[in-house]
């Protein structure tokens, strides 16, 4: 389970996730990515888990990405989320752990999951398909830090 407190809301068919609870300063950084910079779909989900999934494990040194509302950079122990359109002269960046970013990615990927399946954007079967996917990462993640949520189908 991740140490930052979260909750998740559904509007106009999509999945928000709120981190306003989380003591993460400039949280809305994270908010805005899920959904924008990391895209509610399966393989670009996929795609960024394995991506920080090799930052965590000392594969690769970095991981960049972002780019509709923020970088993001990733490193082994911590990863960064900086504004691409800050107010003022001061940057916006909101920092967190690597391995709790990615337990966070993985509690709104399963949400995703299941609203897509809602709206028969996907089939059954993907939808199983893509809870195995789950299960797997949360075992990957379990490796590298204390026992995360796991899925919930």
């Amino acid at each position: 389970m991740s140490k930052y407190r979260y909750s998740f809301e559904e509007k106009f068919e999509r999945i928000i996730i709120d981190l306003s609870e989380s003591n993460l300063k400039n949280s809305l950084l994270i908010e805005h990515s899920l959904g924008s910079d990391i895209l509610a779909k399966f393989d670009d989900i996929e795609e960024n888990f394995n991506a920080y999934l090799k930052v965590l494990t000392g594969e690769e040194e970095m991981y960049k990405g972002g780019g509709n509302t923020s970088i993001i950079r990733a490193y082994e122990n911590f990863t960064l989320f900086e504004s691409l359109f800050p107010d003022g002269e001061e940057e916006v960046i909101c920092a967190i752990e690597t391995i709790e970013f990615m337990k966070i990615l993985l509690a709104w990927a399963q949400e995703v999951f299941k609203c897509a399946r809602k709206y028969e954007r996907i089939s059954e079967e993907q939808l199983k398909e893509q809870m195995l996917w789950l299960r797997e990462a949360w075992t990957e993640i379990n490796k590298y830090g204390e026992n995360a949520e796991g899925i919930k189908y």
